[in-house]
């Protein structure tokens, strides 16, 4: 499956902005194994080299935008995964994730949330040491991210 989506992706050829077509040719018959599967795509291919650090405090430097286009989901069983990914984190990270799940009720929001609060909160858990300083880079962290993703359901 991630071969099919490393092959998906498409470079603009000025190289700003990567782009993600898996409205075909991706199966989607289990969305939380499929989105865990484009996460690890799409965070090793791009989002990984945003992140640096600096002594203990997490840089955001993104060198590209990331489109992400997405077959329609009328069903609802990405939104249906994406709670499920969502219950699992909350219990894992406890409340301290529950103000970036809050206002996540769309379908982007629902796909945004398996492909990245999983991977980043991993990346960022692994090399803070100052919970509070942590918690601080991440409302920073997230907010300028959510201008450099755009998942497109087609």
């Amino acid at each position: 499956m991630e071969a099919g989506i490393r092959a998906a992706r498409k470079l603009s050829m000025d190289g700003t902005r990567a782009i993600y077509d898996l409205t075909s040719g991706v199966d989607f018959s289990k969305p939380r194994r499929t989105a865990e599967a484009i996460a690890r795509v799409v965070w090793e291919q791009d989002v990984e080299s945003w992140w640096t650090w600096e002594g203990t405090e997490p840089v955001f430097k993104p060198n590209r935008t990331v489109e992400i286009r997405l077959p329609r989901d009328p069903d609802r069983k990405v939104a249906k995964a994406a709670a499920e990914f969502q219950a699992d984190l909350k219990e894992e990270f406890a409340p301290s994730i529950d103000s970036y799940l809050y206002s996540l009720n769309d379908d982007r929001a629902d796909w945004f949330s398996i492909f990245f609060l999983g991977p980043l909160w991993t990346y960022i858990l692994q090399h803070a040491e100052n919970r509070q300083r942590q918690q601080e880079a991440l409302d920073r962290l997230f907010a300028e991210m959510a201008g450099c993703i755009v998942v497109v359901p087609r």
